[in-house]
């Protein structure tokens, strides 16, 4: 990705992509049925030290930042830096929907909720992350390991998904003995929500023409 001006009609999508993203994820967290595998890090932490989970979230989003620094070895462009920025707008909008959306009570309404929750994250990221303005941490380091691994973006974002989990199953078991947020909620997303940003390529691919993009931008 390349520095260069940003069309205001470009912004506003990328804007609403990041909103379709944070209302996901929270919405993932609300079914009962386990957090998004994205944030499922920064769930175990906000529960065993008692830091909110938006403040942990921008935190972890910022250590993701770092993370893409050292794969790139040193080449990430220094405006990437604003997905500090993106990661402040990211958290602010998950404890917006957290204090609005309901949680659904019947196994039925948890698994429906659960299914958009899904759909509504790998759509948000598609999106944001085709605009190319700055990504979310996590799309953008599941972008950069989908570059690494020689595959999509929704390959890297499986890859990212589970060594997520993996990392959270650790923390929660090595301070708590027990998973702190991961149920099946969160394999269910792990699996599917690579998927949906693969199977939503080609109509990203009519959103950046309405935003305007050339093919290689």
């Amino acid at each position: 990705m390349k520095k260069e001006k940003i069309s205001g009609r470009r912004l506003l999508i990328y804007l609403i992509g990041i909103i379709i993203l944070a209302c996901g994820i929270d919405l993932n967290t609300k079914t009962g049925l386990g957090v998004s595998p994205v944030i499922s890090v920064a769930y175990n932490l906000a529960q065993i030290t008692g830091v909110a989970i938006g403040t942990m979230t921008f935190l972890y989003y910022c250590a993701l930042i770092v993370l893409q620094f050292l794969l790139l070895k040193g080449r990430m462009p220094l405006w990437q830096l604003l997905q500090v920025a993106c990661s402040f707008f990211t958290s602010l909008f998950i404890d917006l929907f957290d204090r609005i959306l309901p949680e659904p009570t019947s196994i039925l309404g948890r698994g429906a909720a659960l299914l958009i929750a899904i759909a509504l994250t790998g759509i948000g990221a598609a999106i944001s992350v085709s605009m190319r303005v700055v990504p979310n941490p996590a799309d953008g380091l599941a972008d950069v390991l989908g570059q690494k691994l020689g595959r999509d973006m929704g390959f890297g974002k499986n890859v990212l998904d589970l060594t997520c989990i993996v990392i959270a199953l650790i923390i929660g078991y090595a301070f708590r003995r027990s998973p702190l947020g991961i149920g099946v909620g969160t394999a269910v997303a792990m699996i599917l929500t690579g998927r949906v940003i693969a199977w939503f390529r080609p109509v990203t691919a009519r959103i950046r023409r309405l935003a305007g993009m050339k093919q290689n931008e």
